[in-house]
């Protein structure tokens, strides 16, 4: 087997954990995502969460919420469309159902099963939700004598709201779709992810908040806007009456997960030889070209662009479906360990100007998880 892995630090993961609660105290549920197979990690962390001290965890399909049940007692909450042909499925492994949309209430409504749902209302994103305040509490009051159990009403914000009134649309359409209910009387109100809460106030009729990046390391400080950028939202602040946004905080979080391989072969080429497809890499002068077995199956791509061998980086010089290859000196020896994600080399690095979640999903089950405490 190739020495290829990821590694997932659980006490960080529930120093994270601790963490969040503490410096966000005033929930009452704290909803670890874990969809994505747990954004990379593994939904075998459930366990993890659950002993850190969440109260709920949510995936995004039936598939995904009968593998995490495997590992925790937890409440789940699906976020998208479950076929009510599963609905025994559903039952089995004790998933709450969103209502995603008035139809699919109407055939849940049908099913005439005790499960738990929790309403989505569209506020702005145009995936899902119900975008009608009349609906809204048709389906409220309706739920009351039916055994659909609401325990739960959220939304999801499309945008962060730091530069732009998209979310203080949403907020206020949120609040006029559901003008004719009583949300005191709804057990759990999340609007909030891990954006979300790290950039706002905490909103008066919201008792939950749903952590997914956040609980995985990632902290959300803005420590640098250019200042076209900074204009542009004093201006929108002003004239366009924006929000506040919070840019940073004093979370203190530890990254869970790093990506790691080794040297298993190098290659001494002279100059002007090519390394890789389409002659990628030409080599200036003679050089040593380091063969990792890792690539774009397991989720490299070419936003990839240094490893570490021996705290000391390296320019990856071609990237091929299962091998990247690193252009090195004298100092790397055949079998050394190759840090592919760090403390130095970020997820967040490497993303740039993408989203960080994007890297992690995209490590592909290929790759081998190991778990320390």
């Amino acid at each position: 087997m190739r020495n290829t892995y990821a590694l997932i630090n659980l006490k960080n993961l529930k120093h994270n954990i601790k963490e969040i609660k503490n410096y966000y105290s005033d929930y009452k549920y704290y909803i670890g995502v874990v969809k994505a197979n747990a954004y990379g990690h593994g939904d075998i962390i459930a366990k993890t969460l659950e002993e850190a001290g969440l109260n709920y965890l949510a995936v995004s399909s039936l598939e995904e919420g009968i593998s995490v049940r495997k590992h925790t007692k937890l409440p789940i909450l699906c976020f998208g469309y479950i076929d009510p042909k599963d609905i025994d499925l559903v039952i089995k492994n004790n998933i709450t159902l969103s209502i995603i949309s008035y139809d699919y209430y109407k055939e849940l409504l049908k099913l005439n099963k005790n499960i738990k749902v929790h309403l989505k209302i569209n506020s702005g994103m145009n995936r899902f939700g119900i975008n009608d305040s009349k609906q809204v509490k048709e389906i409220v009051d309706n739920l009351k004598t039916s055994k659909l159990e609401l325990e739960g009403i959220y939304t999801h914000l499309a945008t962060s709201g730091v530069s732009d009134i998209y979310y203080d649309y949403q907020i206020e359409k949120f609040i006029e779709l559901t003008k004719e209910i009583n949300l005191k009387e709804i057990p759990i109100v999340h609007i909030f992810n891990s954006l979300g809460l790290a950039r706002h106030k905490k909103l008066p009729f919201a008792n939950g908040v749903r952590v997914g990046l956040m609980m995985y390391g990632f902290t959300y400080n803005i420590s640098k806007m250019s200042i076209k950028n900074k204009i542009k939202r004093r201006l929108k602040l002003h004239f366009l009456k924006v929000s506040k946004t919070i840019l940073t905080n004093n979370l203190k979080l530890k990254k869970v997960l790093s990506l790691h391989s080794e040297v298993i072969t190098i290659n001494h080429i002279k100059e002007g030889e090519f390394v890789g497809y389409n002659a990628s890499y030409i080599a200036p002068y003679d050089t040593s070209i380091a063969v990792i077995p890792i690539g774009h199956a397991d989720g490299i791509t070419n936003n990839y662009k240094q490893v570490m061998i021996n705290n000391k980086r390296y320019d990856i010089v071609a990237i091929c479906m299962d091998y990247i290859m690193v252009k090195v000196d004298d100092k790397v020896k055949l079998h050394d360990k190759v840090d592919i994600i760090n403390d130095q080399i970020t997820v967040g690095s490497i993303a740039n100007n993408d989203s960080p979640h994007h890297i992690l999903v995209s490590i592909s089950n290929r790759v081998d998880r190991k778990y320390e405490e």
